[in-house]
């Protein structure tokens, strides 16, 4: 009888062990909860996205426009007691807002005539050289400083138009019938000229 009771103590005893078990207990099972818990803290809604990009655009919107309010607008115009001295340094020169910056001036070319000997031009090449002094005559000794700037021809007819380019710096420019006598070359003082008009004879 007594052997009986133990056995049936024993498999109650079992049984409950059992279900305890089972259960969980109430201790072994703790790591699912705290990675939803990390993962529930870690992920941010669209909406606080978009919230937090609107204010920090807000922000600075609002930065730029009391730095543009802030700032004068800048003048460019020169002082007036500036203009009165002379530039000491490049930073000091004032430039008109139209200024156009160029090397060079073009100028129109009209010639035509005929040789020393009454014969046409027809054909024959001329000569330009330009100085950067102004040169009063054929015979002066500054002759000796012109350079050669261009080499062209007269037509059929004997005559000759064309635009030059010439250097900025020029102010006097000859013309050279080639290969013929002293006579049939002329000095051109240039100045406000654009063009050069001349007959030889």
């Amino acid at each position: 009888m007594n052997t009986l009771q133990n056995l049936k103590t024993a498999i109650s005893m079992a049984l409950l062990t059992t279900f305890i078990t089972g259960c969980g207990g109430g201790g072994g099972g703790d790591s699912a909860p705290s990675n939803t818990t990390s993962q529930t803290t870690q992920q941010a809604t669209p909406a606080d996205t978009t919230s937090q990009t609107q204010t920090t655009s807000e922000s600075s919107a609002a930065e730029d426009a009391n730095t543009d309010a802030a700032m004068p607008e800048l003048s460019y115009e020169p002082e007036a007691a500036l203009l009165q001295t002379a530039a000491s340094a490049s930073t000091e020169l004032y430039v008109e807002p139209d200024f156009k910056f160029r090397t060079s001036d073009d100028i129109s070319l009209e010639l035509d005539g005929q040789d020393v000997f009454g014969e046409s031009l027809a054909g024959r090449a001329i000569k330009v050289y330009s100085f950067s002094m102004e040169v009063p005559s054929v015979e002066d000794e500054l002759m000796g400083n012109k350079q050669l700037i261009a080499t062209l021809r007269f037509n059929s007819a004997g005559q000759l138009q064309h635009t030059l380019t010439v250097p900025q710096t020029t102010q006097t420019m000859l013309i050279r019938v080639d290969g013929m006598l002293e006579t049939n070359q002329v000095l051109f003082k240039l100045d406000s000229s654009t063009s050069v008009t001349h007959t030889f004879n």
